[in-house]
């Protein structure tokens, strides 16, 4: 266990240190401003909930990045084969892997929590310091709990394709694309609409974007993020590294 929170502690420092992540949240930070700005000058087209779902979009883009780039790396730049057979079993790697995306993920919800919370100060809506603190724990959970789910889908496609890029064009087809052609086919399908709440693609930009985190969603996401885990996990282990 130890070894293991020593590797998680590295992995993070790592992808913290990618000069993509300062520069995605400044990013996803500026578009979320922009609509904080438009929630404070045109209230009546622009609610503050606006703001937390814009900059839920923008930052599901730097999610996937992180989380292709932290196994992907390994493969792109030759290195998996010395990573893969140190010290370290396979499984504690792959575990610290898609534990650092979630916890990168826990600061990019903290900085949306915050910036929620100056949407609602600057926009006068009833708040305290118990509702600000509240909204940046609740933030910082949800992006905790996607972020999970996303690594270890991540993490799972990087297994069997070898590479970054690939995987990163699967997640914007899966989490972007399909919950929209699935929903199109779901209006006539009623069986299939009603699979599509236990779907993680499909729930996705309800959990981030509308901050619908009810049991049977943090549900979705805890129990596909393992599931996929240990998919990963068992096709790493048979890989000739």
């Amino acid at each position: 266990m130890k070894k293991t929170v020593n590797i998680t502690q590295l992995e993070l420092t790592k992808l913290l240190k990618k000069r993509e992540f300062p520069l995605g949240l400044i990013m996803a930070l500026i578009m979320g401003g922009g609509m904080a700005y438009g929630a404070y000058m045109f209230p009546e087209s622009f609610g503050v909930h606006n703001v937390i779902a814009f900059y839920g979009n923008f930052s599901s883009i730097l999610i996937m990045f992180l989380a292709t780039k932290s196994l992907g790396e390994e493969f792109d730049l030759k290195t998996a084969a010395f990573v893969f057979t140190s010290r370290s079993s396979r499984l504690q790697i792959i575990t610290a892997k898609i534990v650092s995306v979630a916890l990168a993920n826990m600061l990019i919800g903290l900085c949306g929590g915050i910036l929620y919370d100056i949407a609602l100060i600057i926009c006068k809506q009833p708040w305290s310091i118990p509702v600000l603190l509240g909204t940046i724990g609740r933030e910082s959970l949800i992006y905790m709990i996607y972020g999970f789910a996303i690594g270890a889908t991540a993490v799972m496609i990087t297994c069997f394709y070898q590479t970054t890029i690939t995987p990163f064009i699967y997640l914007i087809v899966l989490f972007w694309v399909m919950p929209g052609i699935l929903q199109m086919i779901g209006q006539k399908i009623t069986v299939l609409e009603k699979v599509m709440d236990y779907v993680v693609f499909c729930q996705s930009d309800q959990f981030l974007m509308y901050q619908d985190w009810s049991i049977k969603n943090v549900a979705v996401f805890v129990v596909t993020g393992i599931l996929f885990s240990i998919v990963g996990m068992a096709a790493l282990q048979k890989k000739d590294l």
